[in-house]
């Protein structure tokens, strides 16, 4: 008899704990558990966990393993002759390295056109000719991790997975080179290549995926959390957690769950679950 007590009672108990749990507040569309105060925070633009493919589906760079064929070293820029510089590739629509002949003589961060099928664009060694279809590209730096950036992070563009150095820059001041934009990455805000529909503002629908759809200075949160929000998922505008100057009755919240230094005071508008 006292054996059927204790079994009554552990399945009460885990009726009760499937019954308490929260939305999550991690900027995926699925639910899971959440803090209950404004402190609650955010994986970044596409990651909870941290990125390298993570569970908010940030484009940081993994470094796990799994990346590009290496026939040279596009940080270092050996393993080529002389007047060939080692670069990307696209083969069989996969990133690779390799050395290309090429005169290399657009500046850094130049603007270029991309020739992905060859490597031959212009771009200094270690630099890549990235961009948008059917628009100008900029020699971006390439990375293996980001241990391979002096100011930024390793992130893999959404086009073809090709990683560069994305530099760190201010959600509220922008000041990125066309055609790149200030965008969330896992634990600041970067330089990253937009989508053409990433232009959505307060309370536009958007997907959580590296913050699609939503414009620069917006982020993509669940839409339980984003008042006036019609859909799963909207963006909904970026803060200083120091100044807050979001509308009622959304407060602005921490962002980050673990941010890099000088991104501490970076929220966004929500009201918290």
């Amino acid at each position: 008899m006292a054996s059927l007590h204790r079994s009554t009672a552990l399945a009460s108990l885990l009726l009760l704990s499937g019954a308490c749990q929260r939305l999550d507040v991690s900027g995926d569309d699925t639910l899971g558990s959440a803090g209950d105060d404004s402190s609650t925070s955010f994986g970044g633009g596409s990651n909870v966990d941290a990125t390298g493919n993570d569970a908010n589906d940030s484009n940081e760079a993994d470094s796990s393993g799994g990346g590009p064929m290496l026939d040279c070293d596009p940080v270092q820029q050996t393993g080529c002759s002389d007047g060939e510089k080692c670069t990307v590739v696209l083969q069989a629509g996969e990133p690779s390295f390799t050395c290309v002949a090429d005169t290399a003589d657009l500046d850094p961060l130049g603007s270029c056109t991309p020739a992905l099928g060859t490597g031959v664009d212009g771009c200094p060694g270690g630099y890549a000719c990235l961009g948008p279809e059917d628009a100008d590209g900029v020699c971006v730096p390439l990375c293996l991790s980001s241990n391979d950036c002096a100011d930024g992070v390793c992130l893999a563009e959404s086009q073809h997975a090709i990683q560069f150095c994305a530099q760190e820059c201010s959600p509220f001041e922008g000041g990125c080179i066309s055609p790149l934009s200030c965008r969330r990455s896992e634990d600041r805000f970067a330089c990253s290549f937009p989508q053409l529909d990433d232009v959505g503002g307060q309370a536009e629908p958007c997907t959580a995926k590296n913050d699609a759809g939503c414009g620069e200075g917006y982020v993509c949160l669940p839409g339980a959390l984003v008042p006036e929000c019609s859909g799963d998922s909207c963006c909904t505008a970026v803060c200083d957690i120091d100044a807050d100057s979001c509308d009622a009755p959304s407060t602005c919240n921490t962002l980050f769950e673990a941010p890099a230094p000088g991104s501490e005071s970076i929220g966004a508008c929500f009201v918290p679950s």
